[in-house]
């Protein structure tokens, strides 16, 4: 009968190149990351009514992270509205775009439930997203062609227009939903590199022992999955001292009832409870290499009984999973049955 043995050398199980695609979701953030970086420009003017006012220049920048937004703020007294000319001029003076804004501020009292307060509502800004034909420096002509009351009178006060001008400007949101839905494919594709294999089979047991036989073999590792859990026959809680590791027997045998494979290890028992109920339980994955494809007969043991802490706690159940053609992302211990080839 062969013992187990552990192959150090590099399996041809591990598959790498999926990991690749945990960097995928990060480009998104990153190009948000990179935008938010750049410091916006400051622009300020104070237009009287009537005249035409320059910006101080600024440079726009044409290029492959986002593009140049332009934002304008009118400052207004309450209750009264505007109508502002805005052209952008190119460094020879020569107007590149041409546009009028309507805006206007509105305020007041409300009254409700014996309640009150104040109410302030306003639409005197201008967004825009630009792609300049090249990069220069550019300039704003400001113009306040009318300031009106709620009446229609005319307000002789100069307006305050504030200004920003960012030249990587980006969509935000798209790129936070793009992040989320990289991620969301990233999770399928490890999904179905690492987590699906040719088959599964699952046996649970209410004795300490389960076997399973199954037509196994090929590319890949085999996994064997070992769940198991021990309860006091008594109610009286235990003295909560840590239990020691219990001993795991696996047998392996081929088509023709021949031992190919017997390992024996220690594995960890944890002490849990809840609401006053207590319990031992076991959790082990093993892999291992098949030499060929066939049907081969997997039996694990657990000790019936497991003295720990003075009392003797018997087994409740125990279940074993054995997935067939897993890949790995890391290396792992591997189990080798007698007659497999040496570094396959």
């Amino acid at each position: 009968m062969a013992a187990a043995s552990l192959d150090g050398r590099r399996d041809p199980a591990l598959l790498l190149w999926p990991l690749a695609s945990l960097l995928l979701p990060l480009l998104p953030l990153l190009v948000l990351l990179l935008s938010a970086v750049e410091w916006p420009r400051r622009l300020v003017m104070v237009v009287p009514e009537g005249e035409r006012v320059l910006s101080a220049p600024f440079e726009l920048r044409d290029g492959w992270l986002g593009g140049p937004r332009l934002a304008l703020t009118a400052e207004i007294p309450p209750n009264s509205s505007i109508e502002l000319d805005v052209a952008l001029l190119d460094a020879t003076g020569r107007t590149v775009l041409d546009l009028t804004k309507d805006g206007w501020r509105a305020s007041g009292v409300w009254a409700e439930g014996g309640e009150s307060g104040t109410w302030q509502e306003d639409d005197a800004g201008l967004a825009l997203a630009m792609r300049p034909g090249q990069s220069g420096r550019f300039q704003l002509a400001v113009q306040v062609q009318d300031l009106l009351d709620e009446a229609g009178r005319t307000l002789p006060n100069p307006v305050v227009v504030r200004g920003s001008i960012r030249n990587h400007s980006v969509d935000a949101p798209l790129l936070l939903f793009t992040a989320v839905l990289s991620l969301a494919v990233v999770q399928v594709l490890l999904l179905a590199s690492y987590r699906i294999g040719r088959g599964r089979w699952v046996q649970r047991s209410q004795e300490a022992s389960a076997a399973i036989r199954c037509e196994a073999g090929g590319p890949g590792l085999l996994r064997l999955d070992v769940v198991a859990r021990w309860e006091l026959p008594h109610d009286n809680p235990p003295l909560g001292q840590p239990p020691g590791p219990a001993a795991l027997e696996l047998r392996v045998s081929d088509a023709h009832g021949r031992p190919r494979l017997q390992h024996r290890g220690m594995v960890v028992v944890a002490h849990r409870s809840d609401d006053g109920d207590h319990w031992l339980s076991v959790r082990q994955s093993l892999h291992l290499r098949l030499p060929e494809r066939g049907s081969y007969r997997f039996r694990v043991e657990l000790p019936e009984v497991f003295r720990a802490d003075g009392d003797a706690w018997e087994i409740e159940w125990l279940r074993l999973s054995v997935e067939d053609g897993r890949m790995t992302a890391w290396p792992v211990p591997v189990l080798t049955l007698a007659g497999a080839e040496e570094g396959r």
